[in-house]
């Protein structure tokens, strides 16, 4: 007979097989000579052993199969948790970006419950913190500027940037910006306080050069002013030189003025109203020019008038101090005049004179019927006043 654990020939009488010690006697069902198997007890105890011989499969299957499917779900869900931080980041950057840091502060926090090991986060944290920080010290630097304490201002503005040179990156760029615009304030307004001590058209140039570098609307008005305050001096001057019969001097002091003051109007007119006066000099007519000025200069203003009419006559004062005048001269004769200068009082509100000045009509000459205008800049106006027509001269044409 045949042994029924292992399938080894054994004789007949024996009790254990000598091959796997099985027990021989014990079993109904053995395995004959032929290798038919009988039924009994050694049927149920081969199926017993096939089970056995498949459990050990089983539970490391399950356990791979648990594996697989958790690390694809922590896979998933990380994923998942990954690209929200992600997006909150970039939320947080452009809330910085545009000046909201406490907003950019709490979205990056919530960004860090998810990930507190993700550095950049805490990174970008800091950095906006110090950006926060140095956002209540620029205001306080706004202050020294509407102030007028330039100086001070300024010394804030070196300690600043010297905090902000240790930051890098997009998030402190807004920073960065506001602190150059600070320093154009800061420049802006130191030239606008000196305006007052600048007398010369040198002086007033060398300003000009400097506000040619600060490309900004604070920078364009005052360098409005100072060339509106070039003209002023060059006309002052070319008529004082003009009224000397000094003629070649005029024209260098205008020429000079229009190489900052390009093409204005007012100065064009000056120096033509100089050109043509040489040239009426020249031609030996200055007798009856200085006859009709002199005869001009002794009637009233009523008189005057009668030959000349003022029309759209204003003033209006700006923020810097300044008052611009302008109107327009009518011809209501039927000869035509020329060299016109308007003449003007500057009042305080009890009607006192505080200043006076004047300016030339242009164009040159205005035949009858004709309208000319005048314009002038007046600075350094730091009270309520009022503005008169005092007087008007010209040459009538013979």
């Amino acid at each position: 007979m045949f042994c029924h654990n292992c399938g080894l020939k054994v004789t007949s009488d024996a009790k254990y097989c000598s091959n796997c010690g099985a027990n021989l006697k014990g079993e109904d069902n053995h395995i004959d000579e032929y290798g038919v198997i009988e039924e009994g007890r050694g049927l149920e105890r081969t199926k017993k052993n096939n089970k056995k011989r498949y459990l050990p499969l089983i539970l490391p299957t399950a356990c791979f199969i648990l594996l697989v499917g958790g690390i694809g779900w922590t896979y998933n869900h990380e994923s998942k948790v990954n690209a929200q931080v992600l997006a909150i980041k970039n939320t947080a950057e452009e809330f910085a970006l545009e000046g909201d840091y406490a907003q950019a502060k709490k979205e990056l926090a919530s960004a860090i419950d998810l990930r507190p090991r993700y550095h950049v986060l805490q990174n970008n944290l800091d950095v906006i913190t110090i950006a926060e920080e140095l956002e209540v010290e620029l205001e306080e630097t706004s202050i020294l500027i509407k102030d007028k304490k330039y100086e001070e201002a300024q010394n804030e503005l070196v300690r600043l940037r010297e905090k902000v040179a240790i930051l890098d990156g997009p998030l402190i760029q807004p920073l960065k910006k506001e602190l150059v615009e600070k320093d154009t304030m800061i420049k802006v307004g130191k030239i606008n306080s000196e305006l007052d001590q600048l007398t010369t058209v040198e002086e007033l140039a060398r300003k000009l050069s400097v506000l040619s570098a600060i490309p900004s609307q604070e920078g364009n008005a005052v360098k409005e002013q100072i060339l509106n305050r070039i003209v002023q001096i060059t006309s002052t001057n070319a008529e004082e030189e003009l009224a000397q019969k000094q003629f070649t001097k005029a024209i260098t002091i205008t020429d000079r003025g229009l190489q900052y003051a390009i093409n204005d109007k007012r100065l064009l007119s000056l120096k033509e109203k100089i050109e043509q006066t040489r040239s009426e000099f020249e031609l030996a007519e200055l007798e009856r020019i200085e006859k009709a000025m002199e005869a001009a200069a002794k009637e009233d203003l009523k008189n005057r008038n009668a030959a000349l009419e003022i029309e759209g006559f204003k003033y209006v004062e700006d923020d810097a101090g300044g008052m611009m005048i302008t109107g327009e001269v009518k011809n209501i004769v039927s000869t035509s005049v020329s060299s016109i200068t308007v003449y003007y009082n500057i009042l305080s509100k009890d009607k006192d004179v505080l200043d006076t000045g004047y300016t030339t009509v242009y164009p040159y000459k205005l035949m009858p019927g004709e309208t000319a205008k005048f314009e002038d800049y007046y600075y350094g106006v730091f009270e309520e006043v009022t503005v008169e027509i005092e007087n008007m001269t010209w040459l009538v044409e013979g």
